[in-house]
């Protein structure tokens, strides 16, 4: 009779333990969503350099800690690390760069709807033509090679 009821609790408590994952399965696959963007110039993303093109940008990892982002032809691809950004507003669906000269990078994505972003870790080029920037930043043409912040809007799918 004991074994009985061993038996049926430990196939209540397996039952269980496969709802329950099987429920968080779930959630975390809808959590997940694949933005959509035109980018009309080649930018990077970490040290890859991406055409100019169509792409899906999608979160990665068990924390959603990195960024996958491809083209629509699955030529160029990258994957790069992130760390939460907030914001006061709520934004749209976006993908931030900066651009430097004719340089972008990508640095921040936004699902829209949300305070909440995703912040790229800044690359060593990046690093280096901020550094580069400066230096130049007396001189009469820096407005040719100026920081400027591009924003295009995307659509979540």
């Amino acid at each position: 009779m004991t074994r009985q009821i061993v038996k049926g609790l430990t196939m209540l408590a397996l039952l269980l333990t496969l709802a329950l994952t099987t429920a968080v399965a779930t959630a975390n696959g809808q959590s997940r969503h694949k933005l959509t963007a035109n980018v009309p110039f080649d930018f990077m993303v970490g040290e890859k350099v991406l055409a100019a093109g169509q792409y899906r940008v999608s979160q990665v990892g068990i924390g959603d800690e990195a960024l996958a982002i491809r083209s629509a032809d699955s030529k160029n691809n990258a994957i790069r690390l992130t760390n939460a950004t907030a914001s006061q507003e709520r934004k749209p669906a976006r993908l931030v760069f900066h651009r430097y000269g004719n340089t972008y990078f990508l640095s921040q994505v936004w699902e829209g709807g949300d305070r909440i972003g995703r912040q790229l870790v800044i690359s060593k080029q990046e690093i280096a033509m901020q550094r580069e920037l400066s230096r130049i930043a007396s001189n009469a043409d820096s407005k040719k090679f100026g920081y400027e912040e591009v924003v295009i809007l995307a659509s979540v799918r």
